[in-house]
């Protein structure tokens, strides 16, 4: 399996649960709902933004030149989308470069205790795939909670279609 597979049904599942949020009110969108980024909105942010800081700016070694916003300026539907739409578009940039050396090149993961660990790249997009897939549980849990269907789509439904 390709990890380019992996990334491309990630963009696929999160537009997905993004047609979902635009078939909602948007007060329930951002309402509180105790989920690990509290509201539906923050934890889509959360898990773009994620995809966002690994391939603009870990990846490259740009980590410090990276700036946290405030996810309340994201106050409406197509805000949300645009935002999705543009980290996508430089995500398929990145991945139209991706070679086998690239995928094995080591980086830094800027954070925790030091020094700081090293991974493939395969690795950090590998993790930021299963990092997202933990974050659609706790969508699709949402969106029970609220009687509604989860838009989520299995993998292998994925592949059949997009073989």
């Amino acid at each position: 399996m390709k990890i380019i597979d992996l990334v491309n049904y990630n963009h696929v599942v999160r537009g997905l649960y993004l047609d979902a949020f635009s078939a909602l009110p948007w007060s329930e969108v951002v309402k509180s709902r105790s989920l690990s980024f509290d509201s539906m909105r923050n934890v889509l942010l959360h898990l773009t933004l994620v995809e966002d800081r690994w391939i603009g700016y870990i990846i490259p070694g740009r980590f410090e030149e990276w700036n946290d916003f405030d996810f309340e300026t994201f106050d409406e539907i197509n805000k949300l989308k645009g935002y999705v739409d543009n980290v996508k578009k430089r995500t398929d940039h990145y991945l139209t470069k991706l070679s086998v050396k690239e995928l094995n090149r080591q980086i830094v993961v800027p954070w925790g205790e030091k020094p700081f660990s090293q991974v493939s790249v395969a690795t950090a997009l590998t993790h930021m795939v299963m990092e997202d897939m933990m974050h659609y549980g706790e969508l699709s849990a949402a969106l029970w909670q609220m009687d509604l269907e989860a838009p989520y789509i299995g993998f292998w439904r994925y592949k059949n279609k997009n073989p």
